[in-house]
């Protein structure tokens, strides 16, 4: 039973790791997936070594996620609305991939309590401890390190997000033909993985084109192609300011479908 147990922490925290390492599209390339990767290796290791830290310190983890789990699944239900909507749709979708994570944490924490262990503390405790010291410590280095200005738009503030719409606006008209820089990278894909919850149409047309812009920027035309047709599908006031971008190789549909929405 430790083996299997220990085999599947392990493989966990190597897949989060390859994704790092990888730079996987699925995820960021931030410190906490390299956190928890430390984590579950180490508190694989250790439970494969009968460690009884390891069985202490993956129980608790697996508790607190089934705990965080759980708070989100009440909150999601509380706002899901009616599920005929596009919206309440996604959200059921979201709950449903919720309570099947939160059945396979309330597993792997079964097999952990079944996993034997020593009767008292040894040396190979040493191995997950120092997995969770590691972890802990990158974490908080990302989370007081992260970009203050990113955050909240992270974390779903919409009026934060328009500031930095606003911001990327304004640098591609002062420095149109300039690469973007690392933090413009990093806002444009915050705001791009960020759905735009605004009932009107302006600052989601907005949102979509400042993504447009830094890709362009970048060399990624076709990117920027589909960032500005969709801002202008958002807001025609968009469109014409789209179809002027003449470094852009438009073509013919994609010039008359900006041309038509922009009539509109």
């Amino acid at each position: 039973m430790r083996i299997i147990v220990g085999a599947i922490l392990v493989l966990t925290g190597a897949g989060s790791l390859a994704y790092v390492a990888s730079g996987g599209a699925a995820f960021e390339r931030e410190p906490p997936f390299v956190a928890l990767g430390i984590l579950l290796v180490a508190i694989g290791v250790g439970v494969w070594g009968r460690s009884r830290a390891a069985s202490l310190v993956a129980r608790a983890g697996l508790g607190a996620t089934l705990l965080g789990i759980g708070g989100g699944v009440v909150a999601g239900y509380s706002t899901s609305g009616s599920s005929r909507t596009d919206e309440g749709l996604v959200m059921h979708f979201y709950l449903l991939g919720l309570a099947i994570t939160a059945a396979a944490i309330a597993l792997l924490f079964l097999l952990v309590r079944r996993a034997p262990r020593a009767s008292r503390f040894g040396a190979i405790d040493l191995v997950p401890l120092t997995g969770l010291a590691a972890s802990l410590t990158l974490g908080a280095i990302w989370f007081f390190g992260d970009d203050a200005r990113l955050r909240p738009c992270r974390l779903g503030n919409d009026l934060a997000c328009e500031k930095i719409v606003t911001q990327l606006l304004e640098s591609s008209e002062r420095a149109a033909t300039a690469l973007p820089t690392p933090w413009e990278e990093r806002a444009a894909r915050v705001l791009d993985e960020r759905r735009c919850r605004r009932p009107e149409p302006g600052p989601c047309g907005a949102r979509s084109y400042a993504v447009g812009t830094v890709a362009l920027r970048a060399g990624r035309l076709e990117a920027a192609k589909q960032a500005f047709l969709r801002a202008c599908d958002f807001d025609p006031g968009w469109c014409a300011r789209a179809a002027q971008e003449k470094s852009l190789p438009w073509k013919p549909a994609e010039r008359e479908q900006l041309t038509r929405r922009g009539r509109s």
